[in-house]
């Protein structure tokens, strides 16, 4: 019995047999199956780099709602307060010292936390339901 052979697709190569072409706009050598999405632009930005969360949260949704309804967790929250409270010193030992001290808190000392977490939880849960109905209403509303 004969044994079916498999189709093998040959890498496409330049008029001189590279798997490279320079490009005609700005020169620079691309390998020819990416060449379709080589994109060139004239002045080479550069590459901006988080540098790390520092100062109030700012809202990254359009509207009335904002990242401080946005739900997190009870550690968060204490984090929030206890960086506050060290103003102006914000290094990786205070939140060293901060997660070492939440690691010790009881569950007493951590209610206050736990209770704004689920405050905003179901807040946003809530805004969550309305425009899921608002979106089906428009829906049906066609």
């Amino acid at each position: 019995m004969a044994r079916a052979r498999k189709r093998v697709r040959a890498t496409r190569r330049a008029a001189d047999g590279s798997a490279f072409q320079n490009c005609d706009t700005c020169g620079e050598s691309v390998a020819i199956a990416l060449a379709d999405m080589h994109e060139c632009e004239e002045p080479k930005k550069e590459v901006k780099r988080f540098r790390g969360f520092c100062g109030v949260l700012k809202s990254n949704y359009v509207g009335e709602e904002s990242a401080a309804d946005q739900p997190r967790s009870a550690f968060c929250f204490f984090m929030e307060s206890f960086l506050r409270n060290r103003e102006g010193v914000h290094s990786i030992d205070v939140e060293r010292e901060g997660f070492e001290t939440w690691k010790n808190m009881s569950v007493e000392e951590r209610q206050p936390y736990i209770i704004q977490e689920r405050k905003i939880d179901s807040v946003y849960r809530e805004a969550l339901l309305r425009e899921i109905n608002d979106a089906s209403e428009v829906m049906y509303d066609s």
